[in-house]
């Protein structure tokens, strides 16, 4: 069996460590963009993935971080944001389960991973980090909340590390980061791998 992840930078960053994995980093996309266009944005079938093989898909955390926050208004909550790009991912995922062909072992959805604290991280003004880090942090548990309600409902498996990665105050810890928004230490995904994949 191969794993393959499929995602933005976080399909790639703290993988390296796992063993028989294939990492799929589509560029910047966004959760969003994905789950609207679909196989225009993502076609697994274009990738050489055989039966019994494990998909892993790794979108969401550029939405938590640049955009949800300013699309908020008194008439569209961040619930209602994120409840709309969650179904539009998960409906994305099952077109192209469905397109690929092959009997998987198992699909799976990453988790996003902890926001920063904007003080002590360098900010990319083409990736800005829009709302407090209590509100960044608030949109991640609840999109992370309902990835999970859907890898239950989809007979999925929900890869969460979420809180192997945090620290005392509840965001990304530094050491175990690239310095910035990254997973760097993939030893907790390697941990889940071992468990719950292989």
């Amino acid at each position: 069996m191969t794993i393959h992840t499929f995602g933005d930078s976080h399909s790639t960053y703290g993988w390296s460590d796992c063993n028989d994995i294939i990492t799929h980093h589509l560029g910047p996309i966004l959760c969003n963009s994905f789950g609207k266009e679909i196989l225009n944005r993502c076609d697994i079938s274009k990738f050489d993935i055989k039966d019994n093989d494990t998909i892993i898909f790794c979108f969401g955390e550029i939405d938590n971080r640049c955009h949800i926050n300013k699309h908020i208004t008194t008439n569209n909550s961040y619930e209602m944001i994120i409840n709309s790009i969650i179904y539009n991912y998960i409906n994305a995922i099952k077109i192209n389960v469905d397109n690929c062909n092959v009997k998987l072992k198992n699909v799976c959805i990453y988790n996003v991973v902890p926001p920063i604290q904007k003080y002590n991280t360098i900010e990319n003004p083409n990736y800005p980090y829009l709302g407090s880090d209590d509100e960044r942090k608030k949109y991640v548990l609840y999109f992370n909340k309902c990835l999970n309600e859907k890898c239950i409902e989809n007979n999925w498996i929900y890869v969460d590390v979420y809180n192997s990665y945090i620290d005392n105050n509840g965001f990304l810890n530094k050491k175990f980061s690239d310095g910035n928004v990254h997973i760097k230490n993939g030893i907790f995904l390697k941990e889940f791998i071992n468990k719950y994949l292989l």
